[in-house]
């Protein structure tokens, strides 16, 4: 099938695959349809490194970059949230319930080595934050920046 989304992309298929993994991202390019990597809870120095990743394994094939930037959020009267601020609207009743099923399923710790800051990520939830994301975006060859 080919359609005139096709066209307007530069792919085979018209198949989107959203996905965090840049490996998806990659194989689904290669396939033929258009692999998205979800940029939200990467800081702009990892998302070159993603996309730089993607654009050597895709060759020249086409990708995209899925960015969050909501028109209205908390704190947007003021420029944005902290990520700190933001981690504390987190209740503490959801913690010791997460905390819990943690415990009650023996659900190990990740290691500190692959343990993301307990802020990672949080600035891109608001407009601040996604601009960097998408400057970064742009000195890269993709071919869609989705808003979802």
């Amino acid at each position: 099938m080919h359609t005139s989304v096709c066209d307007l992309l530069g792919i085979e298929f018209p198949i989107f695959a959203f996905s965090h993994c840049r490996d998806v991202v990659a194989a689904v390019s290669k396939a033929g349809g258009l692999g998205v990597l979800g940029a939200v809870g990467l800081t702009p120095d990892a998302l070159d490194v993603e996309l730089t990743w993607i654009e050597e394994q895709a060759g020249d094939k086409s990708f995209g970059v899925d960015v969050l930037v909501p028109a209205k959020y908390i704190g947007v009267e003021e420029g944005g949230m902290s990520p700190k601020d933001l981690v504390g609207l987190i209740p503490a009743e959801h913690r010791d319930f997460v905390n819990g099923l943690m415990d009650k399923y023996h659900v190990p710790p990740l290691p500190d080595d692959e343990r993301l800051p307990s802020t990672a990520g949080a600035m891109s939830w608001s407009h601040k934050g996604a601009e960097p994301l998408m400057d970064v975006a742009f000195e890269h060859r993709i071919k869609l920046i989705a808003n979802a």
